[in-house]
Formats: structure tokens, C-alpha cells, sequence
């Protein structure tokens, strides 16, 4: 089968879409379909073309069985203003076009979303080649921006949203991993019976303990000791809302045992650092951004694994990627999040959950934990189990694999 994708992220790009995506098309290559990748010439998160790339108004390149086919694109930093994002957006979505009717003609054309413009450039190919379109909504878009406060004019308001609809109608098949975003979108007046739930996926080979000799090392090259360390690895932005990690820290002061440990970058990390330094807080430890093949020797040193979403009505269907990756680790979460990322910690078993924005109750759980190793070992063994029954990358892969064969064979127009 012919399988045409459309991101404007993939590798050597960071970032869950690029991964996701990344995923699929190799998986679907090693199945023995002939697999296109449209994108762009890689420049998030910086807004620089990447050292080795130049942009064109073509490249094609093979990477592990993948067609990748790059096209020019308005490249901008993720962090500058909305109206230069959405330069950024509308230029790929254009070129994106050419791109896809210069590869050979798909039998079923898979977008990913956010950005949803690519919904624009999906149903032009659509009407070109006559086949079905399949849109991967991980995130709900205008909602987060109008949530935010970065979209407040009205008029604009409403021509994202007519723009939302448009797509959400044209395209053919709608996949969510989020039960609260797929009803969103129902409410909405989209039918119920183009909607489907595909889960979200860890690497279980991957994300699973290393042996005690790495987890040592990690532990005697970064200093943590035999100290109890409280991780976090991921983005330091504005969703996370990480400030009240750094709260609970300076509640924790005095107890010289218990460690904070930070990894990764973003937004909020200079702003964070500057207020550890400013309180002389010595039980917070940062550490730079680490690729993900790093991530399982520094998430194995941890005693508990932590992640907070900063609390808004947008983020109550979002799970966290690395929420799949703590469970599948074997570690105990400590979660401060509403929505489905709670109920999946409570339904699990695989950790506690406290409110968001809560120093307090998060300092009490920290020291309930610190006390009760069985808990841990409990806890840690649970999520592990659930992890790998319920997001084994290997399995639901071959599930829509499955589901895109169907669609490719039986809705060819």
C-alpha cells in the first residue's frame, strides 16, 4: 500500500509530533509499504535551518525505507510572536502541497495535528488523488492559543474556528488518543462515526530500568549520592508550570535527603534557575537536555518520577508523553494534574496525584513516599505491567497499521 504522511516536523527535528510520526512511517517501511514523508526542511525549535540542510525548493532523501520529501518553508523560533507562527504554518501549509502531488499517488493520506493547516493541504491532495484522509489529532487547535490569551481578536476567533470545522469535516477519518478531545469535537456538531480512539505509545524495550551499575554511575557522575531523588525530565515551559516545583523544594529545605532533579530546557528553565539561586536552594539540582536514548540510565537513578501540567480546561484531555515513559520505567509518579493524565495514574495504580499548583499537598506526598519504599517498589511494579499492556509501541502499531489498510482498500473513491 502507497501511504502518503504530512508533518511539518520530523527528524532530525525534536519533539513528540516528529517521534510519533517518525514511528509510524518507519514501521509502516518495514512492513513492505511504500511510505512519503512530506515536511519541511528541519528548523524547530530555533527557527535556523539545521547545519547540513539548505533550503530548496525540493530535496528528497531515503532515511530507513521512508520517502522524505522536504519543501521550503517560513522558518521561525517556536517562542517568537503568533503572527510570524502562523507564517511559519501557511507556508508549509502551501508547499506542502506541491510536495504531496509530486510523490506517486497514495492510496489513503495521514496528517498530524497540530498544526491544523495541514487539514488544508490533506483535502487539496485529497480531491487531486481521490483517496481517503486520516487526521492524528494529538492537541486542539484554535482552543489552547484562545485559552491562553494569545488569540483574543474576535474576528479571528471565529475564522479559526469556521477554519477548524472545515477540516474537521473534510477530512474522512478523525484519530484521538484522548476521550476529551474526541467529545470536544462532537460537541461541535462533527460526527461521532469518523472519530476513532488510538491510543498514544511508549517504547517499552527502551523506556525500562538499567542496570543498578549505570543508575550508580549516573548517580556518582551528577553528585545525587544516596540521596531520595524527585525527577523530572522533559520541557521547562509555561504548561508545566514547574515554579511550584521549586516552591516545594524551598518547603523541603531543611531536609538534606531529599533531592529535586530537573532535566531538559525551555521557556521557564532560566527563570527557574534564577529563583533557586536567589532563594540559595541546594536540593535543586538542573540538568541539561538529554536525547532520548540518555533518558532511561537518568529516570532509573530516581526514586520517584514527577510531572505537573499547569491547570486549564484545554489540557484536561491531555496525557504527557513522558507520563507513558515513567510508567513503562517501572518507577513510581508522583502526578499534579487534572483530566485524563489523573485518571490514568488512579486507574493504573502506577503512583499519587495531587492537585496542581499545590506546594503543599505535593511536599506531603514527597515525604509519604520518602518513608514508604514498599510503596515505591508497589506502585513502580504496577504502572510498569499497565505500561506494557496497554501502550506497547509494538502492538498498537500493528493495530494501525491494520486500520489504515482497511480504510486505503475500502474507500478508494
Amino acid at each position: 500500500m502507497n501511504i502518503l504522511l504530512l508533518t511539518q516536523y520530523y527528524p532530525p527535528e525534536p519533539g513528540s509530533a516528529s517521534m510519533r510520526i517518525s514511528e509510524i512511517s518507519q514501521y509502516l517501511a518495514t512492513q513492505g509499504h511504500d511510505v512519503t514523508v512530506v515536511t519541511g526542511f528541519p528548523n524547530y525549535p530555533q527557527g535556523k535551518i539545521y547545519k547540513g540542510y539548505k533550503i530548496k525548493i525540493l530535496q528528497k532523501e531515503k532515511v530507513s525505507g521512508v520517502n522524505i520529501i522536504r519543501v521550503p518553508l517560513y522558518p521561525t523560533p517556536y517562542r517568537r510572536s503568533f503572527k510570524y507562527r502562523m507564517l511559519n504554518h501557511i507556508s508549509f501549509m502551501l508547499t506542502a502541497i506541491y510536495g504531496g502531488l509530486l510523490s506517486q499517488k497514495p492510496d489513503v493520506i495521514y496528517f498530524y495535528s497540530p498544526p491544523l493547516f495541514l487539514g488544508f493541504t490533506a483535502w487539496v491532495l485529497k480531491k487531486f488523488y481521490r483517496v481517503p484522509t486520516v487526521v492524528e489529532i494529538n492537541d486542539l487547535w484554535p482552543h489552547a492559543p484562545i485559552a491562553l490569551g494569545i488569540i483574543k481578536n474576535k474576528i479571528v476567533i471565529r475564522l479559526a474556528e469556521a477554519f477548524e470545522r472545515f477540516v474537521y469535516k473534510k477530512t474522512d477519518h478523525l484519530f484521538f488518543y484522548s476521550n476529551t478531545h474526541r467529545q470536544t469535537i462532537v460537541n461541535k456538531g462533527i460526527s461521532q462515526k469518523k472519530t476513532e480512539i488510538h491510543p498514544l505509545w511508549v517504547d517499552t524495550e527502551h523506556f525500562k530500568e538499567s542496570s543498578k551499575g549505570i543508575s550508580k554511575k549516573v548517580r556518582e557522575e551528577y553528585g545525587l549520592g544516596n540521596k531520595f531523588v524527585v525527577m523530572y525530565a522533559g520541557v521547562i515551559g509555561l504548561a508545566q508550570g514547574l515554579d511550584v516545583v521549586i516552591e516545594a523544594a524551598g518547603r523541603l529545605r531543611d531536609n538534606p535527603e531529599i533531592l529535586f532533579v530537573l532535566i531538559g530546557d525551555g521557556a521557564e528553565k532560566a527563570k527557574l534557575m534564577e529563583k533557586v539561586e536567589t532563594e540559595r536552594l541546594s536540593n535543586v539540582l538542573f540538568i541539561p537536555f538529554q536525547p532520548v536514548k540518555e533518558i532511561p540510565k537518568f529516570l532509573s537513578a530516581a526514586d520517584v518520577l514527577l510531572a505537573h501540567l499547569a491547570p486549564a480546561l484545554h489540557r484536561l484531555g491531555t496525557i504527557p508523553a513522558k507520563v507513558l515513559a515513567y510508567m513503562s520505567m517501572g518507577k513510581l509518579l508522583l502526578v499534579a494534574a487534572y483530566g485524563e493524565t489523573a485518571d490514568l495514574v488512579k486507574n493504573s495504580g502506577s503512583g499519587l496525584v495531587v492537585e496542581p499548583k499545590n506546594p503543599e499537598q505535593m511536599v506531603k506526598a514527597i515525604i509519604s513516599l520518602y518513608q514508604n519504599r514498599e510503596l515505591r517498589e508497589v506502585m513502580g511494579t504496577k504502572g510498569r505491567k499497565y505500561a506494557v499492556s496497554h501502550f506497547d509501541r509494538g502492538k498498537l502499531l500493528e493495530e494501525l497499521e491494520e486500520r489504515l489498510i482497511e480504510i486505503g482498500k475500502r474507500e478508494a473513491y
